[in-house]
């Protein structure tokens, strides 16, 4: 507790917060959480609602006051108080407008994000059981970027934002009392190709008809403008890095020759995934793009592979991180198929809790995604939108689907779900 103690009395508050996160997630001897010790002790002081307050309050007169000095001692009698004061505090300094709430910061023990609580986003059972952070946290959501348990016990995060110059645009075209998700699936006929046929490892290097899958994939992508779409998200194994670096360019002269409310500009777009080959290997990679000009938001790879045909996927890579993409909607992340279910991915993600989980796929059953999505809305607050294609030469699959309040099957090859918000207000970032 004394570095929370000296970040607090060197005024830097939003590191206290995340040290305070940080130490709460630490397990005992007896594997419970910290925080598990600090709710009881926050819940034998028998605090009134106006006590709490109140005392909350004066834990907040405190700051930046030369006439205080805080200690250990008094963050250890009861850390859930302070923790309640800092997570206040630091939402009445730092405004949702400032750029600050966003910045990287060392928490003492490696980096952390300190990010603003969307109203209306996310949240889901954490945010109403005791035993999470998320209880007790009314503004913020702390996410520790090293490879420290509270994630997954190896695995970095990152977070993006929209560029600096888009979020504007990106405001004005997100705001509104719903959110439309446009689900892709491909009718085309062009199914993915493997030169190498004599391989165990399974990866595809091309697509049977390029020409027609782009043609396909700009085609959805002008019905999902024309319907008011906000997230649009393609299948897995369906977009290759060529097609992708067309559709980027064809937003870009879009954007160019008729303005940003062209016919593509879709907000974000999830342009599936492909294997393709890096510097290290073999990689299944996704990218969401913006729909103004095909600018980069965030990407994601694979880590957990498939067997198909008693072949191994040969995913041999993934050179990015987790990586989630602070919105004016929220939290969103991104996941290739069995990663939102499967191992140390599906745990990360689970911890995160992001407000929106988009998943390009390639099943023939998707009853584990089904099972994931739902627990991730329940506990986490989640809306899962799952695209998913047919293997290939393999007849039937499960269409894919919107998992909010409900789950809806998205059994049309273009299919729209209407997810309301609980209120209209979204914050402005910059």
């Amino acid at each position: 507790m004394k570095k929370v103690a000296d970040f607090i009395n060197l005024e830097c508050y939003r590191e206290a917060l995340a040290r305070l996160c940080r130490i709460a997630q630490w397990l005992t001897q007896d594997e419970r959480l910290v925080l598990d010790d600090w709710e009881n002790l926050h819940l034998n002081h028998f605090y009134s609602d106006e006590e709490k307050a109140h005392t909350i309050k004066k834990a907040m007169e405190c700051f930046g006051n030369d006439q205080f000095t805080i200690s250990s001692d008094e963050i250890e009698r009861d850390p859930l108080l302070w923790f309640q004061a800092l997570d206040e505090h630091c939402n009445r300094v730092y405004a949702p407008d400032s750029v600050k709430p966003h910045d990287k910061i060392d928490d003492g023990d490696g980096d952390s994000r300190v990010l603003p609580i969307y109203p209306g986003s996310g949240g889901g059972k954490r945010r109403e059981q005791y035993g999470n952070t998320a209880f007790w946290l009314k503004h913020h959501r702390v996410i520790p970027l090293n490879n420290l348990q509270e994630i997954s016990k190896s695995m970095s995060v990152a977070i993006a934002e929209i560029p600096q110059g888009y979020k504007d645009w990106a405001i004005r075209y997100m705001l509104g009392e719903i959110v439309k998700i446009a689900i892709i699936h491909f009718a085309d006929g062009i199914y993915p190709t493997n030169t190498d046929n004599d391989s165990l490892l399974l990866f595809f290097n091309d697509l049977s008809d390029e020409k027609i899958r782009l043609e396909k994939a700009l085609e959805c992508i002008s019905a999902a403008k024309r319907e008011g779409t906000h997230i649009l998200v393609m299948p897995e194994l369906t977009i290759t890095p060529a097609i992708r670096l067309q559709i980027a360019n064809k937003l870009d002269l879009l954007n160019e020759k008729d303005g940003d409310n062209h016919a593509l500009s879709v907000p974000v777009i999830v342009l599936g995934s492909f294997h393709e080959q890096v510097d290290t290997g073999w990689r299944n990679h996704a990218e969401a793009i913006l729909g103004l000009d095909g600018t980069h938001l965030f990407d994601c790879d694979k880590r957990r592979p498939v067997t198909f045909k008693n072949c191994k996927e040969g995913i041999e890579c993934a050179t990015t991180p987790l990586t989630c993409l602070l919105t004016p909607l929220g939290l969103m992340a991104m996941a290739i198929c069995k990663d939102m279910f499967d191992g140390k991915p599906a745990a990360a993600l689970s911890s995160l809790s992001p407000d929106w989980l988009l998943v390009p796929s390639m099943s023939e059953k998707l009853s584990p995604q089904k099972a994931a999505a739902k627990q991730l809305h329940d506990t986490g607050g989640t809306v899962v939108a799952v695209a998913n294609q047919e293997m290939p030469g393999i007849k039937g699959y499960e269409p894919g689907f919107v998992h909010h309040e409900k789950c809806e099957d998205c059994t049309t090859d273009i299919a729209f779900v209407t997810v309301a918000r609980k209120d209209n207000y979204i914050r402005r970032i910059k």
